[in-house]
């Protein structure tokens, strides 16, 4: 096991407005307990009780963080779970991950993979239930194929377990904000960019948030939804060089989304997909030594690194895409 601290910069105050109820949570969904508005946001006040910890892609390697929470030495009785989202696909227990949905203490946000999954559904919900089977779906090309074998029945009929775990994917934010002042910070899956990255700022910030992003056409909300699921302009580019790690209009912003050896920080942006699942589908010998799961702990910037600890043979998907 393998343990990293990295330290962080205090970031700066925001305030909190409130939001507006878009509807009610799926009966005992226990996964969102603050109101969502009209682009997905779930507001949190601090843990006064406890730690708060943020957690980077799972991508089903449920194993690998109960080793890092036991490493941590997470009390479900006041601590709480963040997630950048991915809960699913590619490693070997997705139904593991998912089942953390119904934990009071787990917080995520929807990955694009929970987006590809809900997508890949909705037509089967349009004919009644009965699955229908589209092979070169992006959910199946990317891991999806977990599905056919654990929740979808022999007639390919949408089973009750898989319903109740689509209606509470659905209530899934797409993004968290969590305390105020100096000690808010905000949970994304991928990014808070602009679509164009000549903007300046090139991402939104703090005051965007707050207001809603009252100020954006419906064209460029569509764009901001996007984003936060499926944008890599800003960790996956780097950005032009004079972006700095730390952006003063914007409260640090843990995501993920794209993989890397290393954690990134860009624009407040603080990427900690480590790639947990890619030493399960390469076959570089070198991959099992820098890839794995990452904790970050908001309150004191620390990070926490373990590698992968799935067995290979377990996870059904083996090209890396």
């Amino acid at each position: 096991m393998e343990i990293r601290g990295f330290p962080g910069d205090r970031d700066p105050p925001g305030e909190l407005d409130s939001v507006k109820l878009i509807g009610p949570l799926p009966e005992g969904s226990r996964v969102s307990r603050k109101p969502l508005n009209t682009l997905g946001i779930s507001r949190l006040p601090a843990n006064e009780r406890g730690r708060d910890f943020v957690v980077g892609d799972l991508h089903g390697c449920r194993n690998t963080l109960e080793k890092l929470l036991n490493r941590v030495r997470f009390d479900a009785s006041r601590d709480r779970l963040m997630s950048v989202g991915d809960l699913i696909d590619r490693g070997p227990d997705s139904m593991g991950c998912l089942d953390l949905l119904e934990e009071p203490w787990f917080f995520p946000v929807r990955g694009n993979h929970e987006q590809m999954m809900l997508e890949f559904f909705a037509p089967s919900l349009d004919l009644g239930g009965r699955v229908s089977w589209e092979e070169k779906h992006d959910f199946l090309l990317n891991g999806g194929g977990w599905v056919e074998r654990e929740l979808v029945d022999h007639r390919r009929r949408i089973g009750s377990r898989l319903l109740e775990i689509l209606d509470v994917l659905g209530a899934v934010p797409l993004m968290l904000v969590v305390g105020s002042g100096q000690e808010r910070y905000h949970v994304i899956h991928a990014e808070l960019s602009r679509s164009n990255l000549a903007c300046d700022p090139p991402v939104y910030g703090d005051a965007d948030i707050d207001d809603d992003f009252r100020q954006l056409a419906p064209v460029e909300r569509e764009a901001l939804s996007e984003s936060l699921c499926w944008a890599r302009r800003v960790m996956h580019l780097r950005g032009p060089s004079s972006w700095p790690e730390y952006a003063p209009h914007l409260s640090k912003t843990y995501c993920g989304h794209t993989p890397a050896p290393e954690i990134r920080r860009l624009m407040s942006h603080i990427c900690i997909d480590t790639g947990a699942y890619i030493p399960l589908v390469s076959s570089n010998p070198a991959d099992p030594e820098e890839w794995g799961l990452t904790l970050a702990e908001p309150a004191t910037d620390a990070v926490y690194f373990v590698q992968t600890d799935e067995r290979p043979d377990q996870a059904p998907w083996r090209v890396l895409r």
